[in-house]
This record gives C-alpha cells, sequence and structure tokens, in this order.
C-alpha cells in the first residue's frame, strides 16, 4: 500500500492548528494534537521545543481531510502526516488572506492570524466572536446597559458613521493622489520614487493639501464648492456635533436640526469622492508610465472602468499658470 493510500485510511480526527515562535515562520499544521503539530514544526524549522506555542484552530471534517490528501496526491505533492496546510486547504475551511503593512493575515472563523517578521502576534479575535468575548467580561456587562439611545437616535448615529467613514475615504484618496501634490523644489528633488512622493505629501495636513489643491488647479465650480462646504463642516462632523447646543442628540430638536446637517454633509461629499478617486486613479496613471517606466512588472493594473475615470481629472482639475497662481488666485479657507 503506499504512503497516500494508507493516509487516506486514517483520515479522522485531524485538526488545523496555529504554531507560532519567531512570527516570521508562524503557520498551520495539520495534526492530531497540539503536540504532535509543535514537534513537527520545531523539527523541520530546527526551533527548540519550548519555543512554540500552539492553538488549535478548528476540527477538519473526514471527507475534506480525504479530499486534501487526493488533490495533493493528483499534484503530485509527497508529504507525510503532520504536515503544514496549503492555500487550498484553508481556503475549504473559510479562510481568507490579505497583505497589510507587510504582515501577511488569515481570518478564520472571525480569528486572525498573523504572520510578520516582527511577531510573533498573539492571534486576535474579530466581527462576532469578540462582541461576544467583550460582552462575557464582568466590567462590560456592569457598565453596558448604562447608555439608553432611542431608535431615532441610533439611526443618527448611523448615518454620523457613514458620514466620517466617508470622510475618511475622501482624506484617504486625497492623501494617495500625489499628482495634486505641491511639493517645493527642494521636496521633489528628495523624492525620486512613488512612495517617497505619497509619503511627502501625507505628511501635510489635510488644510495645507487642499489650500495647495486651490492654488495649484482651477477646480470645476461644483467639486469647488463642495469643497468649501466640507472644509467648512469636516471638524464640527468629527469633533462633537452631537454636543453642539444647535445639534444636541439628546433633544428632539437637535435631532432634527442634525438630520439635516448629516444628509447635506453626505450630498456634498458625493461629488468631492468622484473627483478625488479620478486624481488617485491617475496618479497611478502616471506612475506607471514615470517612476515604473522601467519596471513593468511592480505596475499598478487599473480595470477599464477605473481607467475612464482618469478621463475625469482633466474635466474636474485644470492647472494653473505660474502668473495665475502668483496673482490672486482662489484660496480654500
Amino acid at each position: 500500500m503506499s504512503p497516500a493510500s494508507s493516509l487516506i485510511t486514517a483520515y479522522q480526527k485531524w485538526s488545523l492548528y496555529w504554531v507560532s515562535s519567531d512570527g516570521e515562520e508562524d503557520c498551520f499544521v495539520v495534526a492530531r494534537n497540539s503536540r504532535s503539530a509543535a514537534k513537527h514544526d520545531a523539527e523541520y524549522c530546527g526551533f527548540g521545543h519550548a519555543d512554540m506555542r500552539v492553538e488549535r484552530v478548528k476540527p477538519i471534517p473526514p471527507a475534506l481531510m480525504r479530499s486534501w490528501i487526493t488533490h495533493r496526491t493528483r499534484a503530485n505533492l509527497t508529504f507525510e502526516l503532520p504536515w503544514y496546510a496549503d492555500d487550498w486547504l484553508l481556503r475549504q475551511l473559510g479562510a481568507q488572506f490579505r497583505t497589510r503593512k507587510s504582515l501577511n493575515e488569515t481570518l478564520i472563523d472571525d480569528v486572525v492570524y498573523t504572520q510578520g517578521e516582527t511577531g510573533p502576534f498573539p492571534p486576535r479575535t474579530i466581527g462576532k466572536k469578540y462582541l461576544r468575548d467583550f460582552q462575557s467580561v464582568k466590567a462590560f456587562q456592569r457598565y453596558g446597559d448604562e447608555d439608553r439611545y432611542s431608535n431615532s437616535q441610533m439611526i443618527l448615529f448611523s448615518l454620523l458613521g457613514a458620514c466620517v467613514a466617508r470622510c475618511q475615504e475622501i482624506e484617504h484618496l486625497i492623501a494617495h493622489s500625489f499628482i495634486l501634490a505641491a511639493l517645493s523644489p527642494s521636496e521633489r528633488k528628495r523624492n525620486r520614487t512613488i512612495q517617497q512622493t505619497v509619503d511627502a505629501w501625507k505628511r501635510k495636513t489635510l488644510g495645507k493639501m487642499l489650500a495647495a489643491i486651490d492654488e495649484g488647479y482651477e477646480i470645476e465650480p461644483t467639486v469647488h464648492a463642495a469643497l468649501r462646504l466640507f472644509l467648512s463642516m469636516r471638524n464640527e462632523l468629527v469633533h462633537g456635533v452631537t454636543t453642539n447646543d444647535q445639534y444636541d442628540i439628546h433633544t428632539s430638536w437637535g435631532q432634527d436640526e442634525l438630520i439635516g446637517f448629516l444628509s447635506i454633509f453626505e450630498l456634498i461629499s458625493r461629488p468631492l469622492r468622484e473627483a478625488f478617486r479620478a486624481s488617485l486613479y491617475a496618479s497611478i496613471e502616471i506612475g506607471n508610465e514615470i517612476f515604473l517606466a522601467e519596471e513593468p512588472e511592480h505596475r499598478i493594473a487599473l480595470t477599464k472602468r477605473q481607467r475612464k475615470k482618469v478621463a475625469l481629472f482633466a474635466a474636474f482639475f485644470t492647472p494653473r499658470d505660474q502668473s495665475e497662481s502668483n496673482g490672486g488666485a482662489r484660496r480654500c479657507r
């Protein structure tokens, strides 16, 4: 009997384990128990057993275990259990993947497992699992019912959250639209890559970014009007609109006023998001053609829909010539 055949007959009681050591080489291991998972990874990587930390992620259904073994056998991927879980198996177990700030993260059943050379990182719970764990804390149980809000207040809180999220989205688009960056000659000389240019632009405050954009570009009137109103409302939105005498969320009058404030902010943010999304795509296009002209493998591919939006950039923003800029161009205050 081949090793693969013998494995197929012994598919029960296997589980997925997360084995952590130094952060960079933390991994998922398929094993019968935590001791076996730690022993396998320690011997394979040359770690001491005492350095290993193991957490059981979830059991692997027998049928899936059989399918995984068959999948690897057909692909001529030889192995002996216990063994490392591959992406195929993890996806079958419901895993999602992402890369964030040089960290590789895997999400399984509301738990995030992180790989990175600055680790190790303990798994963290999110979503419903986090809320269940948090609500089980006695301190929360004691104070969790202190705040009681009406249905109308909860609706306003939801709208407020949507407006804050929209505000953050617009600021993110502006910060990464280096094509709008009004940098000094010395800054331009120092910034030879896209990331250096973006970083220099992002170091400016939002107010300075918008003032620089208004100084460097003629802005389409609708977008310009929305931008001025956005600036005048943003700080109030983020720093205490619900406690303002006019918009006090604890009074029916204030709630009615707040509906108007949030509705206007949400409305004016739409053309701004469209405009700055176009500027981001234009920045990516220019970065691909200029900064990455000789590095096609590093270019960011735009979709057909995104490329169409690049054309909107010229409709929203027209560069001012230097003489006009010095002669009293409009300013966003």
